[in-house]
């Protein structure tokens, strides 16, 4: 579930109305106010991203002679971690040597260094290098070009701002990840709605030896029931005996029914004798005829038991090895012929996958790319690395406009038998394809988009087109270049945040 707690708190904090980059206090603690750039001039706004750390710099546009304030955001990506220890430092260059340069050694809150650094002291055009370590973590990024203004700030062409302002303090505290836009092979997919159920040689079945009535044990064999090898499930009663059994299984339905009644009429003369309506001979004659019905049911249980047990010529049903009951044959009673399926356990992990394609675009499945499966409880879809797809080609049927498409894995990926899932099958040969994680796609109003990061804390809404997906990966056709910096965790959150009404949206 999303919290709406610091979404709300961003919202409040960053309206449109600001200007972008620096219309919010940063408040860096200690001896530093609050950050407030519209009152001191040209400011400086530069974002970076290395492969492990992100860094939003703000900056006043430097001028000879005076110190300039600053507020570094560092952000370790692969956790979407704000940095509370380590140095951060700024550098200007000019044709490769450094003029001028400041570190600062301590957080002056978590994920922000805030404090005031010199300026060169000639004006003119410098590279900006900015510095961060922590320990055995050392990442460098190139600020590009800084103009130094003599006696005046210069203005700076900043980076593109996005449409929408989500604070660096409100991403820290939420699930929140980017990641560049780039090519990964891809192949096209084929997509079923299947049902799951045992894998071939994973389960084994115990038939009926010879003609005859089922009868089960107490424990009943249900399916969903674990059982152990060797374990007696049921019996099996010749057809020479049969007409016995069933003779003797009429006749304890009706010692049961006797029984029943004899105990209701022993608690209705119970009842009348305490209050001296009946004399005690009444009250004895019933209690002997409940011990009556009761030993006739316990003759006619132990005559049955007789007929079943392995002396009297009944064959047992027992589990053929340690596993789980997946099918049961016939119920307790009936007749069964020989070679009936009685019970079904199932002792491996493997499961077997039968679907049905409706779609016609693809036939040959001679090279299978991958293989993941979706669950209705599962937000991603798993992959299966070693599934086998048994189906080479599709054939359709005319009357269902489908075609059936099995596959079998060892590995069941937390499937369970009787599941209903939607398979993916790539097909073909991989290319490389623009792509991004599937959970970078956010469905809005019924339009698949992603939100691109342009700066640190500005965002723009992209609608895309999507085109082939796998299990972690959807290649996008339209609305995104490589190298675009896309919100893989946290984009609902980020469209939450553009909201000025009712939420309309749900995750993809």
């Amino acid at each position: 579930m999303i919290s709406l707690v610091p979404l709300l708190l961003a919202l409040m904090g960053c309206g449109p109305s600001e200007p972008a980059g620096h219309g919010h206090s940063h408040g860096p603690g200690g001896d530093h106010a609050p950050h407030g750039h519209e009152e001191e001039g040209e400011s400086i706004a530069i974002t970076r991203w290395t492969d492990g750390y992100e860094l939003f710099v703000e900056l006043d546009a430097p001028v000879v002679g005076q110190r300039f304030k600053y507020h570094a955001h560092v952000t370790r990506m692969a956790d979407n971690h704000a940095a509370t220890s380590g140095t951060f430092a700024l550098r200007f260059e000019e044709d490769g040597f450094a003029v001028e340069s400041h570190t600062d050694t301590e957080v002056a809150r978590a994920g922000i260094f805030a404090k005031d650094a010199p300026s060169p002291t000639k004006p003119g055009d410098y590279r900006l290098v900015m510095t961060y370590t922590d320990g055995e973590d050392r990442v460098q990024w190139d600020g590009g070009t800084v103009t130094v203004g003599a006696a005046e700030p210069v203005a700076h062409e900043g980076d593109d701002e996005g449409e929408i302002t989500f604070l660096k303090e409100t991403q820290w505290q939420i699930p929140f990840a980017v990641t560049a836009a780039a090519e990964i092979p891809l192949a096209p997919t084929v997509r079923a709605s299947a049902v799951v159920s045992t894998a071939p040689g994973q389960s084994t079945v115990v038939a009926a030896p010879v003609e005859g009535l089922l009868a089960w044990s107490d424990g009943l064999p249900v399916v969903g029931r674990r059982v152990q090898r060797g374990e007696r499930l049921a019996a099996l009663v010749p057809a020479g005996a049969a007409e016995s059994w069933s003779r003797l299984q009429a006749d304890l339905a009706t010692s049961r029914v006797d029984l029943d009644l004899a105990e209701k009429e022993l608690a209705r003369v119970e009842d009348l004798r305490s209050r001296d309506l009946l004399p005690e001979r009444r009250l004895q004659e019933a209690k002997a005829a409940v011990e009556r019905a009761t030993a006739e049911l316990a003759g006619k249980r132990q005559r049955v038991s007789a007929l079943s047990s392995e002396r009297s010529g009944a064959l047992p049903v027992r589990a053929p090895a340690d596993g789980v009951i997946v099918e049961v044959g016939a119920p307790h009673g009936h007749k069964v012929e020989a070679g009936a399926p009685l019970v079904t356990v199932a002792s491996g992990d493997g499961v077997l996958l039968e679907g049905r394609v409706h779609d016609r675009r693809r036939a040959e499945l001679g090279v299978v790319a991958s293989v993941s499966v979706k669950r209705g409880d599962w937000q991603d879809p798993r992959a299966l690395t070693d599934a086998k797809v048994l189906t080479e080609r599709l054939v359709f049927d005319p009357h269902t406009l489908s075609a059936p498409l099995t596959v079998v894995a060892d590995d069941p990926a937390g499937l369970s038998i009787g599941d209903l899932v939607e398979l993916e099958v790539g097909v073909g040969e991989p290319q490389p394809r623009l792509a991004v994680p599937r959970t970078a796609v956010v469905e809005i109003n019924g339009q698949d988009v992603v939100f691109v990061q342009n700066t640190g804390e500005s965002f723009t809404r992209r609608r895309v087109t999507l085109g082939v997906t796998d299990p972690t990966h959807v290649e996008i056709l339209t609305g995104i270049e490589p190298g675009d910096m896309v919100v893989v965790d946290g984009g609902f959150d980020v469209h939450v945040a553009s909201l000025s009404g009712a939420l309309e949206s749900h995750r993809h």
